[in-house]
């Protein structure tokens, strides 16, 4: 049983930014620093902060047309358990204090997906996503739903399939 503890997964509402800011784009938003900035990030699993990510997996998916985006693709105060491509993984330790973002400094984004995990549910996704039996992307569709509470699990024929 999986379960994606964040309840706006495919990040239909804006996240809260620092010196960046969002722009409407589609169903999504388009992260970028705003104009006279140098820094700045996006709080891409607002509305929980800190506190609440902290002991646990984040997982973001993104879109942009800049590759510097995605070679310098890093969460604060994370470390990077796994990256491919649009996607990253890290965990959260238990005693940081600072704010878990993406930096905007690289270029614009559109977020597209967020999970939070537990070490457990991650290590299960990430198994089951390298043997080929979960297709990427598994945070949408019919894999890992829409809703945070949502559960898979492989059937007997190596099939996720999902339930309440």
């Amino acid at each position: 049983m999986i379960r994606n503890l964040h309840t706006d997964p495919h990040c239909y509402k804006t996240r809260k930014v620092w010196n960046s800011q969002a722009l409407a784009n589609g169903d999504k938003w388009r992260y970028e620093l705003a104009a006279g900035q140098t820094v700045g990030g996006v709080f891409c699993w607002s509305p929980l902060d800190t506190s609440d990510l902290a002991g646990h997996v984040l997982f973001a998916r993104l879109l942009s047309g800049v590759q510097a985006v995605f070679d310098n693709l890093h969460i604060e105060y994370g470390t990077t358990i796994a990256k491919r491509g649009s996607w990253i993984a890290a965990t959260i330790a238990n005693n940081v204090s600072g704010s878990i973002m993406i930096r905007t400094v690289n270029g614009p984004f559109v977020l597209e997906n967020v999970g939070i995990y537990t070490p457990s549910d991650w290590d299960k996704i990430h198994d089951l996503y390298t043997a080929g039996i979960l297709p990427y992307p598994w945070i949408e569709g019919e894999y890992l739903p829409l809703g945070g509470g949502y559960t898979s699990r492989a059937d007997s024929n190596g099939r996720c399939n999902t339930s309440l």
